[in-house]
């Protein structure tokens, strides 16, 4: 329903309820008055009629009455009946009258009054009057005002009507016309102009609205527009994030985790299809050349550059991946074993011919590959993984830029495998603190059981039931597998505690083996160095001993290794020395104070006039260069009295004393001192 209809209806009950009270109120009322205002007006007439007929009652002229009173009713057509009563009440006029004067209806009034003369009663006259004419004009009269008022009527409800369409109909046809647009996102739609009325004040409302609902959705657009540049930025993160989890940055190779999940879906589809397939362990020869000599920004563009190259060398349907390092694997689907080898063997011989160039330079690998078949009779994803690696590592042993498949039976796989075993046993160890340490002294041949030049830290491992295990059992596989730098430090820690916390020790200088990759590793220094810091130690209590091949594998190393120690105090050792044949080469730029000559030339010098030589030997360079010689393995009497001829300055070995738990050194050391006391007594 419109507005014009909801003022029209209210006027129609309006007008009903007018002209039914002009009907039936307002005109009878008027009827009633101009009636009795009529009524007024005959009496006074008829006054004026019994006036003139009191003389002729008096006079009892009844003709003359009679004569008077039909002229009366001749010249009053409206006066229907008049009756003349004398004063005993009987009629006297009409002389024909047929029973009392009655009013018919409504139209008709009866007006009696007395015909008094002074006091005298003369009788009364009755006169019925016809008042139709009044009501006709009364009826006119109603008409004609209801005319009027329906005139008048019609004019209000037009200007109403018109009124409503300027002032409210069409501004409001406007505003909803803007509304739709502004529902369909049009904000620029005219509004309609307005006073400051309530369609005014609506007008400027819906434009105030407006106003807030446009810079309300600008905001929104502009925050929606963020959300979704953040949802595409968090979906690009979450793709990038899913792409570095599975995937190696440098390279874009898939990285060991994802190739471990395609290997055990390969398992498991070996399983249930028993198919065959193979997997590759690819570890580059010669890489640590490029890295050292240029650096590792040339490494790395060698690594990405070799992947691209192998990548375009194997199918689609089959996985390469970078494992770590310059390690990578390869996993060849529905391939069997001999097929497997002959790729693998291709692959070997595109890497030994790949030329890469850096800065004018050009280098050359080779690649040592493990091979492995994953067939139905493959147990698990880490055992398909390390027979591949210990395959690969067999490679490397026996001759590098080979491939060596893995067979079950292979002895060479199974020392390799039982090294393998070694390093969660290794690992335990140096999580629950499974290592103990041992010393041997190390004493002046001069005196083999008093003299202490310092003792040297042998390091053992507990196994389940407590016994102890000898270092030659578990150290081999310390250093394949990189656990080595580990031990190193725990030894290292536990000997500075030990230091610290026992004040009567501190006279007492502790051989400290290190292996070739802690000399190498980042970091480790700056270990040592705290360590010195943290328990307050002095560098004359350390000597670092070294083997004469882990210093000469990367000399620059280890004489920059060394010289940062001996500005603290330290000594060094050259362990095992005599093995390398390069030795004596090197020696010379080596700033030791001890060469420990290897037990291995020592322990025949009795019955081998070679082994005697070489101890001769390599005890007068030491000397010749300002370092002392020790002899290991000195095993009985008869060896030390060889080795004190020769004048070797230190000797070890279990004749001289037997290795024992380091917490008991304070207790060897009284003993020591007491054996001094009693020579000198």
């Amino acid at each position: 329903m419109n507005i014009r209809s909801k003022f029209l209806i209210p006027l129609i009950i309006l007008v009903v309820v007018l002209v039914i009270h002009i009907q039936y109120v307002w005109s009878p009322k008027l009827y009633d008055h101009l009636k009795a205002k009529n009524t007024e007006h005959l009496q006074a007439h008829i006054k004026t009629v019994i006036d003139g007929l009191v003389p002729l009652i008096l006079e009892n002229q009844l003709d003359a009455i009679y004569e008077n009173l039909d002229i009366v009713l001749e010249s009053n057509p409206d006066w229907r009946a008049m009756y003349l009563y004398d004063a005993k009440g009987a009629i006297l006029y009409p002389l024909q009258a047929n029973g009392q004067l009655e009013v018919n209806n409504n139209l008709e009034i009866l007006i009696t009054q007395p015909v008094d003369y002074v006091e005298q009663k003369l009788g009364k006259l009755a006169v019925v009057i016809d008042v139709e004419g009044d009501y006709i004009q009364v009826q006119a009269l109603q008409n004609e005002m209801l005319k009027a008022f329906l005139i008048v009527l019609g004019l209000f409800i037009a200007a109403m009507f018109l009124l409503i369409r300027f002032i409210i109909h069409e501004p409001l046809f406007k505003l909803v016309a803007a509304s739709d647009d502004l529902a369909k996102g049009d904000f620029k739609a005219a509004l309609p102009v307005t006073g400051k009325d309530e369609v005014g004040r609506l007008v400027s409302s819906f434009s105030s609205m407006r106003q807030a609902i446009e810079a309300y959705q600008v905001k929104l657009k502009k925050e929606i527009n963020n959300h979704k540049e953040t949802a595409f930025k968090l979906t690009k993160e979450k793709e990038r994030a899913s792409f570095q989890a599975e995937h190696d940055a440098l390279t874009g190779l898939v990285n060991r985790r994802e190739f471990e999940n395609k290997l055990s879906r390969l398992l498991s589809l070996s399983h249930k299809e028993d198919t065959s397939h193979a997997m590759l362990y690819i570890d580059l020869d010669q890489f640590k050349v490029v890295n050292d000599t240029c650096g590792h920004v040339a490494g790395d563009a060698l690594l990405k550059q070799l992947s691209a190259m192998l990548q375009h060398k194997i199918r689609e349907s089959d996985t390469l991946a970078r494992l770590g390092g310059d390690e990578f694997g390869l996993l060849i689907e529905y391939c069997s074993l001999d097929d497997a080898e002959k790729i693998a063997n291709q692959l070997k011989e595109q890497i030994q011919e790949f030329h890469y160039e850096w800065k004018g330079s050009v280098f050359r690998v080779g690649a040592s590959i493990g091979l492995v078949a994953i067939n139905k009779n493959s147990f698990s994803v880490d055992l398909i993984m390390s027979a591949a690696d210990t395959a690969c590592y067999a490679a490397k042993d026996t001759g590098r830029n080979r491939v060596h498949v893995y067979k079950p039976d292979d002895k060479e796989m199974v020392i390799r495998y039982g090294e393998m075993q070694w390093v969660a046993r290794i690992t335990k160890a140096l999580d629950e603190n499974l290592f103990v340490l041992y010393q041997q002294n190390v004493m002046l041949s001069d005196a083999p059981h008093e003299q202490l030049e310092y003792s040297e830290i042998l390091v053992r491992m507990r196994d389940e039931k407590g016994g102890l295990i000898p270092p030659g059992a578990f150290l081999p596989a310390a250093e394949r597998y990189s656990l080595a730098p580990d031990i190193d430090r725990f030894v290292i820690k536990t000997v500075f505690k030990y230091i610290s916390e026992n004040k009567s020790v501190n006279n007492i200088s502790y051989g400290i083996n290190l292996s070739q990759m802690s000399i190498g590793e980042e970091g480790f220094l700056a270990f040592i160095l705290q360590q010195f810091k943290k328990y307050n130690v002095s560098g004359k209590n350390i000597c670092f001993e070294i083997t004469e091949t882990a210093a000469v594998k990367d000399l620059n190393v280890a004489i920059s290794f060394i010289k940062a120690l001996r500005q603290y105090g330290c000594r060094f050792a050259l362990d095992d020395f005599g093995r390398g044949l390069s030795s004596l080469v090197y020696l010379k730029t080596l700033p030791v104070d001890y060469l420990k000559i290897d037990g291995l030339f020592v322990k025949d010098i009795i019955s081998d006039a070679v082994d005697l030589a070489m101890v001769k030997s390599i005890h007068e360079i030491g000397h010749v260069m300002n370092m002392k010689t020790i002899a290991e393995f000195v095993e009985n009497e008869e060896i030390y009295l060889q080795l004190k001829e020769i004048g070797v300055d230190c000797v070890q070995g279990n004749w001289v004393d037997l290795p024992d738990e380091l917490t008991r050194q304070v207790a060897k050391k009284k003993k020591l001192e007491k054996i001094k006391i009693a020579d000198k007594i």
